[in-house]
């Protein structure tokens, strides 16, 4: 099975930091070449592979940019420039891709990334002291977060009307070239990746990670909150609330804290990664850097095609969008009109939440996954939907004058959605709010594509097997309409 194979040799790496000139800040080298169910000898080694899954997740198809980029192109957020570029994700940006030609590599790395965490978890060689049982309750987080975003981007909304059959394949043993898994259920699936998630909070007994590079028990807890809100099963948004309030009770001045506004533009784009990396606003990040991932290069990291002086800059977002911000709303400082294109009308926004060179040179800065921020809107979303809409509005409403912006009158789904687009623009979200939603979306303007309009429930939003899996694998079944 395609998503089983792995290069063992790829997968056990160490990550070495080498003075350059190269864009690149790391390299990897194969640490051994033994079969991986033999892999873990010692904590080390535990630890090893637990890197290896961060490095697989930082691949550029993964969310080194792709997972990030997608949850924008698919959307209404984003548009891509008709100035005459290179090709990347012009296909995913004019939402015109088809089965036969979807190769989108995101669901190889999820689970090359899924393989290595399923090797901490069943090892039995080591006794479950408490350093192993934190390292496999990390290794848990890392594979409910991989089959999260596969069963969100290959599956349907768990509260859609029909398909529920087509999951992802879930894959918990050792690793086997030969597998060749059909696809689970959705709710198969979410109930892995719940089982996975509680049983990481009961057998951690360390909160705090080396750095936000790496899965914590808060982690889990916010990762949880999403679940649960999208899931949406009876009592679905009261854990949501539950998992929520715990993490925003968790906040303590140095640990995991929330981003006030006088630090808002410096946490995204300040040039000092002092400044941006391992915040306290940040509750997971993809490293770029030599502690624990890969750096998948600057010319495809996600500045480069936000930012204004990204090499391959073409990701602009639309003057309605835009205009939904006062002037007193800090987040509106993180767009710029310098230099966009003027082919298109109306002309885009260029978006500054990240940056292309750092102090340390032309690097990349890390990628805010899970930001503190989520749980209080997660929390506002899942107390609407539970009939609470009294303290939603007031949640709602402190949220949005934290950052300077507009009040709301009643607390609307589409008011909340409205608010976690601005909070989360250009960092992937607007994809699973609107599927989670059951909600379609339009461009009104700047639709270069013949697909300007996409229907609640549309295929669309259910990213086609690739055909090579399906070639491979006789057990896969392709998603209706694909």
């Amino acid at each position: 099975m395609k998503l089983t194979k792995l290069l063992i040799a790829g997968a056990f790496t160490s990550f070495l930091l080498l003075p350059s000139c190269s864009e690149d800040r790391l390299i990897e080298t194969p640490v051994d070449q033994f079969p991986i169910e033999d892999a873990v000898r010692s904590e080390s080694d535990m630890r090893s592979l637990l890197n290896g899954v961060y490095d697989q997740y930082s691949n550029s198809n993964a969310f080194g940019a792709d997972i990030l980029a997608f949850g924008d192109l698919i959307s209404d957020n984003v548009f891509i420039t008709s100035l005459p570029t290179d090709v990347a994700f012009r296909t995913t940006g004019f939402l015109n891709w088809s089965a036969d030609v979807s190769d989108f590599g995101m669901l190889d790395d999820l689970y090359d990334g899924i393989i290595l965490a399923n090797a901490v978890i069943n090892n039995t060689a080591l006794p479950d002291s408490p350093n192993v049982l934190n390292l496999k309750g990390e290794a848990r987080i890392a594979r409910a977060v991989g089959y999260f975003y596969a069963v969100s981007f290959y599956g349907p909304n768990p509260t859609s009307s029909g398909n529920q059959e087509f999951g992802v394949p879930l894959n918990l043993g050792n690793y086997d070239p030969n597998l060749q898994l059909p696809r689970a259920s959705v709710a198969e699936v979410y109930d892995q990746i719940i089982l996975d998630l509680t049983t990481s909070l009961n057998i951690m007994t360390s909160e705090t990670p080396a750095n936000k590079g790496f899965l914590s028990p808060t982690a889990a807890r916010l990762l949880l909150s999403r679940v649960y809100l999208t899931r949406g099963q009876a009592g679905d948004y009261e854990k949501s609330i539950l998992y929520a309030d715990q993490v925003i009770n968790s906040a303590t001045p140095g640990g995991f804290d929330f981003i006030t506004k006088d630090n808002y533009i410096t946490y995204f784009n300040s040039n000092n990664i002092e400044l941006n990396e391992n915040q306290p606003e940040t509750v997971w990040e993809i490293n770029m850097n030599g502690t624990s991932s890969e750096n998948p290069g600057i010319n495809s990291s996600l500045a480069s095609f936000y930012e204004s002086s990204g090499s391959k800059k073409r990701f602009l977002f639309t003057q309605n969008f835009f205009s939904m911000f006062p002037a007193s709303d800090i987040r509106k400082s993180l767009f710029t009109s310098a230099g966009v294109p003027t082919q298109d009308d109306p002309k885009g926004v260029w978006i500054k939440k990240y940056i292309r060179t750092t102090n340390q040179g032309p690097f990349a800065q890390n990628i805010k996954i899970f930001r503190m921020s989520e749980a209080k809107l997660n929390s506002i979303e899942a107390l609407f939907k539970s009939g609470n809409a009294a303290t939603a509005l007031i949640e709602l409403n402190d949220f949005a004058v934290s950052r300077g912006g507009t009040t709301y009158a009643a607390a609307t789904l589409e008011n909340i959605l409205t608010e976690r687009r601005k909070e989360f623009f250009g960092e992937g979200q607007r994809f699973f709010d609107l599927k989670r939603n059951n909600l379609g979306f339009a461009r009104l303007t700047n639709c270069y594509s013949i697909v300007c309009e996409v229907a609640a429930e549309s295929k669309l939003f259910v990213i086609p097997m690739p055909l090579r899996e399906m070639n491979i694998n006789t057990n896969m079944t392709q998603y209706p309409g694909w």
